[in-house]
């Protein structure tokens, strides 16, 4: 009984602190902020489905596709391991040091975490390129040797993506945290634009190397606006980009120490997904393709809830904690989290009930068949059940990471970690990619929980101490 009561009486706040937020309407920055985020993401989603359709209608789940997203998923993963790491070690830094009216400063540690930010992720192209053989074989043991030798060639093929996609992380975070969502959440439509423009002029000729120079040209793209968007806003005086080669910021040192924390951290725990694809590889031939395709699909969802609350909240969550005002942040987390579980959870729901007709609609021409959408639909009925825990955990890492409590997130990418190996193995013997599928479920649940009880409990101690 006692348990049921909190459960009421913490829903009751929620219900007080969502009606809160929904009454500011779009008067509120956040609330707007959220809203033209949103509205952008979903814009750059709608083009995304529409080059996913196209890349279906034309590979199907054949081997040439499945080649392709091993290395396409193994490059995303590094890219967004480094282009993660650094940002959020940058991002909760640089909003301390701007709420100090030190702005010319604040830019000088910015343009130096970018040149590090760079310089790590060609030197990681340059690794890649030479371990590319080995890391294939060893994690696509299911494949032949003719579409093992394909995966190393897009691999290499694809490393200036995971370059220029690694340093757009940087150059967005830089954006958002002066509240530039614009042009940061609308740039990465230039991807999907790229390949969809390729895959039509060439038509019946596209081959899988049309979708490798579709993706490096629109990243090219991509950090090409981010970068002239930025350049716009810098000192012109010679003066500043003198001190910014001449006198490196000490709290260099502090990102660089902190993004090794969250660059070991994100790489255990963003590893999930390709541990998800290495697995998947052992399965039935068009495994990997099939679970690729049920996470577009979720994605959906995630666009218009959980990416733009986390990208228009982190730079106000650091604003907070730097400030010390907890109870601000307990607020803002709990009617956040509330209000986009509301719109999320229908959502849901229709996923798992017209899986089907949904995976059809979206899908169901060309080279992809009935039986394939009948095989995605299964493993879509599971993997929507991941998204209410993954929004909650989202939100909740995103006030860990302003904290800073890198051992927290480290320790929580170890625990996530070995539940997802240990739960696809246990799961994915009877259930095949569904079971997988399963399994990023009960993670998402277990780090979610693990996340909202560790910063509820930090913010208690914090005004305590108070």
């Amino acid at each position: 009984m006692l348990i049921v009561s909190r459960l009421r009486t913490l829903f009751t706040h929620l219900q007080t602190q969502v009606r809160s937020l929904i009454r500011q309407g779009a008067g509120s920055r956040i609330v707007s902020g959220f809203l033209m985020v949103a509205i952008l993401t979903v814009g750059t989603k709608a083009v995304s489905f529409l080059k996913d359709a196209t890349v279906a209608r034309q590979f199907g789940t054949g081997d040439a596709l499945d080649a392709f997203l091993v290395s396409f998923g193994l490059l995303t993963f590094l890219s967004t391991l480094i282009g993660g790491g650094l940002p959020e070690s940058f991002l909760p830094i640089y909003t301390g040091i701007r709420y100090s009216n030190k702005h010319r400063r604040a830019l000088r540690l910015a343009v130096q975490s970018g040149v590090l930010h760079a310089l790590s992720l060609l030197a990681l192209a340059g690794l890649c390129y030479f371990v590319a053989p080995s890391f294939v074989n060893w994690a696509t043991r299911g494949f032949s040797p003719e579409k093992q030798a394909l995966a190393v060639s897009l691999l290499r093929q694809l490393l200036p993506f995971m370059v220029c996609f690694g340093m757009s992380y940087q150059m967005a975070a830089w954006l958002r945290a002066d509240k530039h969502f614009i042009v940061a959440t609308s740039a990465p439509i230039l991807i999907p634009l790229a390949i969809i423009s390729l895959l039509l002029y060439e038509g019946k000729d596209a081959t899988v190397g049309t979708l490798v120079t579709g993706t490096v040209a629109g990243s090219v793209l991509h950090l090409g606006v981010l970068s002239a968007t930025l350049a716009g806003r810098m000192p012109g005086q010679w003066s500043f980009w003198r001190s910014c080669l001449r006198y490196w910021d000490p709290h260099v040192l502090t990102v660089s120490r902190h993004a090794a924390h969250f660059l070991f951290a994100g790489g255990i725990f963003s590893s999930t997904v390709v541990v998800d694809q290495t697995m998947a590889a052992w399965l039935s031939p068009g495994s990997v393709a099939v679970l690729g395709y049920t996470e577009k699909i979720c994605g959906i969802i995630l666009a218009v809830t959980v990416a733009p609350s986390c990208d228009v909240l982190f730079p106000y969550f650091a604003e907070k904690v730097a400030r010390k005002d907890w109870p601000a942040v307990r607020y803002q987390l709990l009617a956040s989290a509330g209000g986009i579980l509301a719109l999320a959870m229908p959502a849901v729901l229709t996923l798992c009930w017209l899986a089907p007709w949904i995976v059809a609609l979206l899908f169901e021409r060309g080279s992809f068949t009935g039986q394939d959408t009948l095989r995605v639909a299964e493993v879509l009925r599971y993997a929507a059940l991941q998204i209410p825990f993954y929004i909650v955990g989202s939100l909740a890492s995103r006030v860990v990471v302003a904290m800073q409590a890198t051992h927290f997130i480290i320790w929580l990418s170890v625990v996530g970690l070995i539940f997802n190996v240990g739960l696809n193995w246990l799961l994915m013997r009877e259930m095949g990619a569904a079971g997988i599928a399963l399994s990023t479920v009960l993670v998402q649940m277990t780090s979610a929980i693990l996340a909202c009880v560790y910063v509820l409990r930090q913010i208690r101690l914090k005004l305590n101490e108070a």
